[in-house]
């Protein structure tokens, strides 16, 4: 169960960005992963790297994510909240 920043695991991170328009663009190498979201004329606006793990992802992490993502951590913790 998510808890602010602390518990998310890699369904609940591509939940969350499928959800904000992000899409699977490609596997990078190892078990990392490019997600991205395009812009308003198509073109790739924002990409997140997310790597799989059977295991939460420790805060940095997903720090990462949220900071890759452009996205209020606010949003994030709002999202993880509703979605237990």
């Amino acid at each position: 169960m998510p808890r602010r920043l602390h518990n998310w695991n890699y369904r609940q991170v591509t939940d969350f960005l499928r959800e904000n328009d992000f899409r699977f663009v490609k596997e990078l190498g190892g078990s990392h992963q490019a997600w991205s979201k395009r812009g308003e004329h198509g073109e790739v606006d924002v990409v997140v790297e997310v790597n799989f793990t059977h295991t939460a992802y420790p805060p940095k992490a997903l720090k990462r994510f949220i900071r890759q993502s452009r996205i209020d951590a606010d949003e994030w913790i709002r999202w993880g909240g509703s979605h237990c």
